[in-house]
């Protein structure tokens, strides 16, 4: 039965339920869908990025505003955060495959089951709020249920009719617009919102120069009919996207000559991406229930044409892979570093990793309170699937350094036209217990998908059109997966509250056992209206941890792309530490807050996989620092001048377990500095500076062997205006 139909269906049973209550922000609250609501009975650690937080470093990369929150780790990947590598309490890190990730509560992932490392993550600079959970509240998200989950929350609808205006320039022809405008009339709302983010790039590319920056555009409509405590809301998103990036790294001396210049054989290389948006979502409070329902559809296709080998390369005594090719450089081939140098003549294979995504569904959840009980049920039911039509084009390297014009359109067969498709549905329910100053959550989460994979052998046609006729595999693998939770706060006084909690997590492996963990918590929550602190340890016990494999992971395991390897038992433990504060003086007050991570994630047992390679029990799991911690400083004073420094400190990691002196990363430390100038109640004028001391630390190997700093100091100044 198609979801289609199952729509339909759906609405004769949603008489019966009700949904959950939303957070206490500063939005229409019927509109926006949150999954951490009030933190008085939360059983889970949580946070909350309000959207006053966010204007004070006016950030568009997700990963320096997730420096706010405690347990989360990340991985530069080009500088920008347009593709983050996100891990949550020391889940994998790549592609932020092992977070759950929403936008308004709806997974936005393009294809969560079937490929959720997929390299989409929703436009930063046009979000309102972003709000973070962990614990054992997690599991009534999904499907990636150990670390936790991020919902980012969109420009909600205004109550009058209003709008705002931001305009940003910046270093390397950075330039940036942000714009709605909005309002309610009667029974009816709406809201139009553009989102313009382009730059030149801090990179340059040797020997033949080239543009190495993006041009980003998001276009978002909302409109929404509400009669007194039901409301409808749709809301559509197109997206687009060319970025002249790469995701080749540099060897060691490379980097040491000129950390922020890339090889000339990455000119070519360039991620195109594009998608479409929309969802249906009903809000409705009956006497004894309320209920919220949403049905969705995300198309979305991304082109990624990255070098991907060096032919011919035989002539020199050198291997063909980019990833192997850094690897010997490293290790002391002149050869291999003089083709990387441009100064020996060879023929590059470029890979197209086109890819069409899908994901559309609907779900709702439904909450009731009964005596002592608060009950909620939710329930998914979606589809998504991942195409791959990928051809190879080559350019020919002389020996000055020089490219040729691309060339040839061939290779489109086996793992490069395929069809993944997966079918799930999964529902949670969950019981907060009130006992006074004590309360207890019991939860339960059921998922059952079913995965099939379809290769067809070589397309034919002009441009290699895939012809789809001769199927040279087909599998079909069902599975299903039940979560139980645990979670109990404790009222110690009228300023603290003790969490403690315990939850088995998973995460969806396509074609293969889940990845499997036991976590727990135990921490407390204090706030006195001025001072806010929160601390927890936690752990995560793997029974199995899985990892797929990509060609940017540099495991050596190409032919097998997609493949999952076991990595067989780990633990991970930790603290997580965050304190705000303000202070008063005269005129003038001084915001502060801190967030603290300690982590210690190893293996448990020896293994030797194409993808984790050569691990001996003890080894640490990848990407995963021993401490991270930032601090943000600020002053507001009345006249409307305000001004922040944000500190933010990475120990060192490595890229892979068995660490060789090329998979470390530094441990790095980023300063940025902001200050904002109100005009009058409308207009704002502010500058920010990043990098400020403008490290060139190594805070990334991608591949495994190949370095990548981060983004040098840059200057950018602009203005919001509100009417």
């Amino acid at each position: 039965m198609s979801i289609n139909i199952k729509v339909l269906n759906s609405f004769v049973f949603l008489a019966l339920f009700n949904l959950s209550a939303y957070a206490e922000m500063e939005m229409n609250a019927i509109e926006s869908v949150t999954i951490v609501g009030s933190k008085d009975d939360l059983a889970g650690a949580a946070s909350v990025v309000s959207n006053e937080d966010l204007e004070k470093m006016i950030d568009t990369d997700i990963q320096k505003i997730l420096t706010a929150v405690p347990g989360v780790y990340m991985r530069t990947e080009e500088g920008y955060g347009l593709r983050p590598n996100i891990s949550i309490r020391g889940t994998a890190i790549e592609r932020s495959g092992k977070v759950t990730i929403m936008e308004d509560g709806v997974l936005v992932a393009p294809s969560p089951y079937t490929s959720s490392a997929a390299y989409y993550f929703p436009t930063t600079g046009r979000i309102h709020a972003v709000e973070v959970l962990k614990g054992p509240a997690v599991i009534s998200q999904g499907p990636q249920t150990i670390g936790g989950a991020i919902n980012l929350i969109s420009t909600p609808i205004p109550e009058v009719t209003s709008g705002r205006i931001v305009q940003e320039l910046g270093d390397n022809g950075m330039s940036r617009t942000h714009a709605y405008y909005g309002g309610t009339l009667g029974n009816f709302g709406a809201l139009l919102e553009v989102h313009e983010h382009a730059s030149d790039g801090f990179d340059s590319i040797a020997n033949v120069g080239g543009d190495t920056g993006f041009d980003k555009s998001d276009l978002l409509f909302k409109a929404r009919y509400e009669s007194g405590s039901h409301s409808v809301t749709w809301k559509m998103v197109d997206l687009d996207e060319t970025s002249n990036q790469s995701y080749v790294g540099l060897s060691q001396a490379s980097f040491d000559a000129n950390p922020r210049m890339r090889y000339g054989a990455t000119k070519y290389d360039t991620m195109m991406n594009d998608g479409e948006q929309s969802s249906l979502t009903y809000v409705g409070d009956f006497d004894n229930f309320d209920v919220v329902f949403t049905s969705w559809s995300n198309d979305y296709h991304r082109d990624w044409f990255k070098v991907s080998d060096f032919n011919n390369n035989s002539d020199h005594g050198e291997r063909d892979d980019i990833n192997e090719l850094i690897s010997d450089a490293n290790n002391g081939s002149a050869n291999a570093q003089a083709i990387l140098d441009g100064e020996l003549a060879v023929q590059i294979e470029y890979k197209h990793n086109n890819r069409f995504y899908t994901n559309e569904g609907y779900q709702f959840n439904v909450s009731t309170e009964v005596g002592m009980h608060a009950l909620t049920f939710g329930y998914r039911d979606m589809e998504d699937s991942e195409s791959r039509i990928q051809a190879y084009e080559y350019a020919d390297q002389a020996a000055d350094g020089s490219l040729s014009a691309l060339y040839g359109y061939v290779g489109l067969g086996g793992s490069n036209n395929r069809l993944r498709e997966s079918s799930a549905t999964s529902y949670y329910l969950e019981d907060t217990m009130d006992f006074g100053k004590l309360a207890v959550t019991l939860g339960y989460r059921s998922e059952e998908y079913d995965q099939r994979h379809r290769r067809w052998d070589e397309g034919a046609g002009p441009g290699l059109t895939a012809v789809r006729e001769t199927i040279v595999r087909d599998t079909f693998a069902e599975n299903d997966h039940t979560t139980t939770s645990f979670g109990a706060t404790y009222d110690f006084s009228d300023n603290i509250v003790l969490v403690a909690g315990f939850h088995g997590g998973m995460t969806p492996m396509f074609g293969a056992d889940p990845e499997e963990a036991d976590n727990m918590e135990l921490g407390f929550r204090y706030s006195d209206g001025s001072t806010n602190v929160e601390a927890f340890y936690f752990s995560s016990e793997y029974s199995n941890l899985a990892a797929e494999c990509t060609l940017v992971s540099g495991a050596a395991c190409d032919a097998n792309e997609s493949a999952v390897f076991s990595g067989g038992e780990a633990d991970v433990n930790g603290l997580e530490f965050s304190g705000s504060w303000i202070l008063e003086g005269d005129g003038i007050t001084y915001p502060i807050a801190v967030t603290y991570t300690t982590t210690d994630a190893t293996f448990n047992n020896s293994s030797n996989s194409d993808y984790f390679g050569t691990v001996a029990a003890g080894d640490d799991l990848p990407y995963i620092p021993s401490s991270a911690w930032s601090l943000v400083a600020g002053f507001v004073k009345d006249n409307g001048l305000s001004g922040n420094l944000r500190v933010i400190d990475i120990g060192g990691s490595c890229s892979i377990a068995a660490c060789g002196t090329y998979n470390k990363i530094d441990a790095h430390r980023i300063v940025d500095l902001n200050l904002r100038k109100a005009l009058n109640e409308s207009m704002d004028l502010y500058a920010t500076l990043e990098n400020v001391m403008d490290n060139e630390d190594v805070i990334s190997r991608a591949p495994s062997e190949g370095a990548r700093s981060q983004k040098p100091r840059t200057m950018k100044v602009g203005f919001s205006y509100n009417f």
